[in-house]
């Protein structure tokens, strides 16, 4: 097939662009890239304040989803995430275009588990990725992808220092606790936990088997986010569940700055 290179960007639309000091040579963006700049700032500086990270369960569909997650959402979880491993891609697609408008109504991030192809779709903020998913070096070359976020699942300090390698933009650490979501892996405990936050220079959510009644011992291990499935998707007043979790959280984390 044969390839028509783009046309020149039109100077009008060229702005000369400044280095901070030490950062390399001056050069020139279209308006247009800079506004993807911004956008790509905006959400990681979200990222960097997440605290309460909720995941959807793989039950329920589009309305019992969207009325979950946005009690959710009002309860003060910042970051959402759609993951329905057993669902059709059409259908989780339609459900993100969904969770996209609450999310932005909410100014919470949006990440979509496994599928970069329904984030960029759906304009997520970013995507998921286990271990066994595509490098994060390959979702971050798709058309469309750039700007976005690349989480990675990890269950171990050498996994965890593999992604931040690879670039992820956070990492997910856990299963903290033993949890049907992560059936046959084993539980990596708060130990893991205080050696991520040790050693690793991003933003991390400890994840797996994590409740009310145990949320305070991982905040005190380190995390400063916590990601849940159970304990606010499956909650009889998820929007509550999300608000006690979250003040729990904010809380801990004042007291350890003291």
């Amino acid at each position: 097939m044969l390839r028509v290179p783009a046309p020149p960007a039109d100077p009008r639309n060229l702005i000369r662009v400044m280095p901070a000091e030490g950062r390399g040579l001056e050069h020139s963006a279209t308006i247009g890239e800079l506004a993807h700049m911004g956008v790509e700032q905006e959400r990681r500086e979200k990222l960097s304040g997440m605290r309460l990270y909720v995941i959807t369960g793989d039950h329920g569909g589009e309305a019992e989803t969207v009325r979950v997650i946005e009690a959710a959402l009002e309860g003060g979880a910042n970051v959402i995430q759609l993951r329905k491993k057993t669902m059709p891609k059409g259908e989780q697609y339609a459900i993100a275009l969904a969770l996209r408008r609450l999310t932005h109504i909410h100014a919470a991030l949006f990440i979509v588990n496994d599928h970069p192809d329904i984030a960029i779709a759906a304009d997520a903020d970013g995507v998921h990725l286990g271990q066994d998913d595509l490098p994060p070096a390959v979702v971050r070359e798709l058309p469309g992808f750039a700007g976005r976020l690349i989480g990675r699942s990890t269950h171990s300090l050498g996994q965890a220092q593999v992604a931040v390698h690879e670039g992820a933009d956070y990492i997910a650490v856990g299963p903290v606790y033993p949890t049907p979501t992560k059936e046959g892996r084993p539980a990596v405990g708060t130990a893991l936990v205080s050696r991520v936050a040790a050693v690793i220079d991003r933003p991390f959510v400890a994840v797996g088997g994590i409740d009310q009644d145990n949320a305070a011992a991982v905040v005190e291990a380190g995390a400063r986010a916590l990601a849940v499935v159970r304990a606010v998707y499956d909650a009889a007043d998820p929007a509550e569940a999300a608000r006690r979790l979250h003040e729990l959280i904010v809380t801990r984390l004042e007291v350890a700055r003291r």
